[in-house]
């Protein structure tokens, strides 16, 4: 039996919109995770799940103003970064323990954006 191969850090590309991520869809290299953007009449939510199945990880409103969606995105990505692929719901949402509770921005955007930095 040979050695386990390295595992894929949790890394996103492109691809077609569908229903769940309406505005931008990215899905992970392995093709196991899902995140993207949604407009909804509340603002902006970004939302992440398995891929072909309802977001069911992070679900956060980014409100109506377009210039937070992209420096929140990149923060997202880049400490989703430190994940493997394989990972769990639940490892996912150690890194954003605040996200499944469709909180304020606001309150978190600094804390976020100041971690992602750091890594």
């Amino acid at each position: 039996m040979g050695t386990p191969g390295p595992q894929l850090a949790l890394i996103f590309q492109r691809a077609d919109p569908n229903t769940e991520y309406r505005a931008l869809r990215l899905l992970s290299e392995g093709g196991r995770w899902e995140l993207g953007l949604s407009p909804y009449q509340s603002g902006t939510r970004l939302r992440m799940g398995l891929a072909g199945r309802p977001p069911s990880v992070l679900d956060f409103c980014l409100g109506h103003d377009p210039g937070i969606c992209s420096p929140v995105m990149l923060a997202v990505l880049k400490l989703l970064e430190s994940l493997p692929e394989s990972s769990s719901a639940t490892e996912i949402d150690a890194l954003f323990p605040w996200a499944g509770t469709r909180p304020d921005l606001t309150i978190h955007l600094t804390p976020l954006l100041q971690l992602a930095a750091r890594r």
